[in-house]
């Protein structure tokens, strides 16, 4: 009975050791399990958990890899989640191609090919968009075309295209922009992207696009101030080779402000960047990118008014570091909202020169310059007396103080001066 008693004990011993083997074999894959977020952000984390073998493509009609775009975040392409609700697997659009395919991007050239036979192979099926019927050719384009020509049909199409029937029967028609396609939004595949950055001269530079959203020109697309990121041939011509002063003079495009735009083009800015000095102020360069505040409101004006430093001390930094007199400078930088800011002396648009006759800080213009606010005027101070021996002190208030022979004296007293 001992007998089987202890072998009762060693094979209920033997029994827990298996039991706490297995439990060791299966801990490893229960604590690994993870969660998948069905139709959370897309990012490769999240894909490749299930999608390991992503290079297989099981639609043979389309000439298409992701090993081919491994370079390109996954979010790029599917800019939501795939996986809706009860699991269902939504296609991309070929629209999110477009983002890349077909663009021109800058001195890049164009990033991938937009000729449909290079992604879509021949087959039963032709390719045609649920919108064109049977007799498209006829009535049923024309509203579709006025309305989305940039949007939708020149995705696909040339004016080539349209014209090859046109001309057949006769009709003439010329869209009222150039035929090229709009991809909207579609630079932000890439650019809303906080990872896209660059190694450029030793530092890390970001090429994410923020701000958009808040600013004046949320309702306007990339390509309408980038014009030389964009499609197809009847684009227009870029007037430089740098995409950034590209950007900062293509406002006029849009802007009916004819008088501004005349102004800047008799301007030392404008005169520079008609002579290759891409350094030279462009529109953009003062009235700022991606962020332009909206002015309609009390708010924006004054934070306007404060942003001397941002629109031309960054490259006049001199002058705007010796604009320091008591009533102007000085006052200015403290944050008062009746001290000048720069182009309120400057002028705006048509700035010149000192030295030019035509310059508002000339000092044959200095009187009328200073008397058409809202300050000397009504004080009866802008004279040109007054301007003459006061004008100096604006951005020169170290010299003068230095070359005052009653200050110069109290120093040599005292062993000050200034």
């Amino acid at each position: 009975m001992r007998r089987e008693a202890r072998s009762g004990k060693h094979v209920s011993r033997a029994l827990l050791i298996v039991v706490v083997l297995v439990a060791v074999a299966i801990a490893p894959a229960v604590s690994s399990a993870i969660t998948i977020q069905l139709g959370g952000e897309v990012y490769k984390e999240n894909c490749t958990y299930c999608h390991a073998n992503y290079a297989v493509v099981k639609d043979l009609n389309i000439n298409f890899t992701h090993g081919s775009h491994i370079s390109t975040a996954c979010s790029a392409c599917h800019t939501e989640s795939p996986h809706g609700p009860g699991g269902l697997i939504k296609r991309v659009p070929m629209k999110e191609c477009f983002n890349c395919h077909g663009l021109t991007h800058g001195p890049q050239g164009e990033m991938a090919t937009s000729l449909c036979s290079d992604c879509h192979k021949a087959g039963p099926i032709k390719l045609r968009p649920s919108s064109h019927t049977t007799d498209w050719k006829n009535k049923p384009h024309v509203a579709p075309s006025l309305a989305k020509t940039n949007t939708e049909c020149a995705m696909c199409h040339t004016i080539s295209d349209c014209n090859s029937c046109h001309l057949k029967e006769g009709v003439e028609w010329k869209p009222k922009q150039a035929f090229a396609y709009d991809v909207g939004n579609g630079c932000q595949a890439c650019h809303g992207n906080p990872n896209l950055t660059k190694l450029s001269n030793g530092l890390i530079k970001s090429y994410q696009v923020v701000g958009v959203d808040s600013s004046a020109h949320r309702d306007i697309t990339c390509v309408q101030c980038h014009v030389d990121f964009t499609y197809g041939d009847d684009a227009p011509e870029p007037k430089t080779k740098l995409w950034n002063v590209n950007a900062g003079l293509s406002c006029a495009e849009c802007h009916d402000h004819d008088d501004q735009k005349a102004a800047y083009e008799s301007s030392i800015h404008a005169e520079g960047i008609a002579k290759k000095n891409y350094a030279s102020a462009t529109c953009g360069s003062c009235h700022g990118g991606h962020t332009i505040p909206l002015t309609d409101t009390e708010e924006a004006s004054m934070t306007i008014h404060a942003s001397s430093y941002d629109m031309c001390g960054k490259c006049h930094t001199d002058y705007y570091d010796n604009y320091s007199d008591y009533y102007h400078g000085a006052a200015y930088k403290a944050g008062a909202e009746d001290a000048p800011a720069c182009w309120q002396c400057h002028d705006y648009h048509g700035i010149q020169p000192k030295a030019d006759k035509e310059s508002s800080v000339n000092p044959a213009n200095l009187a009328a310059s200073c008397g058409s606010g809202s300050c000397h005027d009504q004080h009866g101070t802008a004279s040109e007396d007054f301007t003459r021996s006061s004008a100096g002190m604006i951005h020169g208030k170290a010299d003068v103080r230095a070359n005052n022979p009653v200050l110069k004296l109290i120093g040599s007293v005292f062993g000050g001066g200034s």
